[in-house]
């Protein structure tokens, strides 16, 4: 299948969702980004279930500002 089409035919799908169920979905399309990104552990592999997961991201989200304040990349090297 064409890539672009079927992009296409999950945003068409997502347009038709109500507006909690999108944000569930950009939250995890974010995670699954985040997993790309920073090669992470596969949900698979952590012993958590995918909802576990989720739930767990967004409950760790609203430390996000704080990690990624300028100059707190010097406690990654603690």
């Amino acid at each position: 299948m064409d890539i672009q089409k079927y992009a296409q035919q999950i945003l068409n799908d997502l347009l038709l969702l109500p507006e909690n169920k999108i944000i569930e979905v950009a939250d995890f399309v974010r995670f699954l980004k985040s997993q790309v990104q920073h090669k992470g552990i596969p949900i698979s592999k952590s012993g958590l279930t995918q909802e576990q997961a989720f739930n767990l991201r967004a409950r760790l989200a609203s430390f996000d500002n704080d990690w990624n304040a300028p100059g707190m990349e010097v406690y990654d090297e603690l």
